[in-house]
């Protein structure tokens, strides 16, 4: 049986084309909007529903667990009718599809009446762009450990209903997490409101308001938005890191102005050949500087030189990217406002405690290429390996 709360009341009251629910720690943002899927799936026949998320191994472990879950709630869910654990179809020719966009490019060219895209902000603007622009309906979930591209180019727009939501809209919250979550407060403030410890202050605005926090340990953090590249900023070289299927092709310019570093999107796709990449590159601008790439495809950077890119090996990927990371942190950087993918990436390199490296993502395609980039083209002196 469904027991209503007040985020799914919250929720089955907006109208919009968009509906994006920012929500901290155990406000049922999830369940609501599955539950509400569920229902439309079941009850209006032919419907093509997508749920999407950065990855479909997590998603077995989150989303589409609690998808299961739901179905058994209302009472309807037959196995054999859910093909490969991805693929669930109802008797009236509804289905929901869920889809990790790590496993495959599947934005260009779906179409569908629903599309759910859980977590957002671990999913790259033009994922997110070119499956949204197709759709009927939108959903867009998300914890606001840092802002991003849904906060300054989604929410603005006029066929946005935006809701935040947090583990207050869930009267069905076990009191055993909900203590967790006010515990975050307690430790993060003193009684009289001033904090106590940033960390946990953090954890309280982000996981216990929903309130837009920032990331801990954020590899580059001292940047600044400007409108575009001026005149008397000087183009420096360019970085590329390869990529194909999953991982995108992606491409920077490095500028400096008074000694400042600028950086600059170039070209940020998948599906590209390397001839496809050097027409890109050019059709984007590209104006003959050096661009240091992966030295562990030397095929592939022939390739660009052979079609008129003047690609170069970096050094060493290891060496020169702890001082390309030390030269943008060294003073304040800037970003051109074009470079929406890039400030993403920004927003999510964080350190790894582990290693203090910076962690693994799926996105880190236009850092490594500034790391190329500046740890070879800056004059780095030190030992290379």
């Amino acid at each position: 049986m469904i027991q209503q709360t007040t985020a799914l009341r919250k929720i089955a009251a907006l109208k919009k084309k968009i509906k994006v629910i920012r929500g901290g720690q155990g406000s049922a943002k999830t369940i609501s909007i599955l539950i509400l899927l569920i229902n439309h799936a079941s009850s209006v026949p032919e419907r093509e529903i997508l749920i999407l998320s950065a990855e479909l191994t997590k998603m077995r472990l989150t989303v589409i667990k609690d998808f299961v879950k739901v179905m058994r709630m209302f009472g309807i869910y037959e196995d054999p009718r859910f093909m490969a654990g991805t693929l669930y179809r109802f008797p009236n020719g509804s289905f929901i599809k869920f889809i990790g966009l790590d496993k495959t490019d599947v934005g260009k060219g779906l179409r569908s009446h629903v599309a759910y895209f859980n977590e957002v902000n671990k999913i790259d603007p033009e994922s997110y762009r070119q499956i949204a622009s197709r759709t009927g309906q939108v959903y867009v979930d998300y914890n606001p450990d840092a802002t991003f591209f849904i906060d300054g180019d989604v929410i603005v727009r006029d066929d946005c209903d935006f809701l935040q939501l947090n583990f207050e809209d869930n009267e069905l919250l076990p009191q055993a997490e909900r203590d967790e979550i006010l515990n975050y407060k307690n430790l993060g403030y003193y009684d009289d409101g001033t904090i106590k410890s940033p960390y946990w202050a953090n954890l309280w605005q982000v996981y216990g308001l929903g309130n837009i926090g920032s990331l801990q340990g954020v590899v580059c953090p001292n940047w600044e938005l400007i409108d575009d590249i001026t005149d008397d900023a000087n183009l420096q070289y360019g970085g590329i890191d390869f990529g194909f299927s999953v991982s995108k092709f992606a491409a920077a310019n490095i500028y400096k102005k008074d000694g400042i570093i600028i950086l600059d999107e170039l070209l940020y796709d998948t599906q590209l050949t390397n001839p496809a990449a050097a027409r890109s590159l050019k059709a984007g601008g590209y104006s003959g500087q050096l661009m240091y790439c992966d030295s562990a495809e030397p095929k592939s950077i022939q390739e660009l030189r052979d079609n008129g890119i003047q690609a170069i090996k970096c050094d060493s990927k290891n060496d020169i990217k702890d001082f390309a990371i030390r030269k943008l942190n060294e003073q304040l950087f800037y970003v051109t406002k074009r470079s929406v993918n890039l400030h993403n990436e920004l927003r999510h390199l964080v350190w790894d405690e582990r290693t203090g490296k910076p962690a693994k993502s799926q996105l880190d395609h236009l850092m490594d290429a500034i790391f190329y980039a500046i740890g070879s083209g800056d004059k780095y002196t030190g030992q290379y390996y």
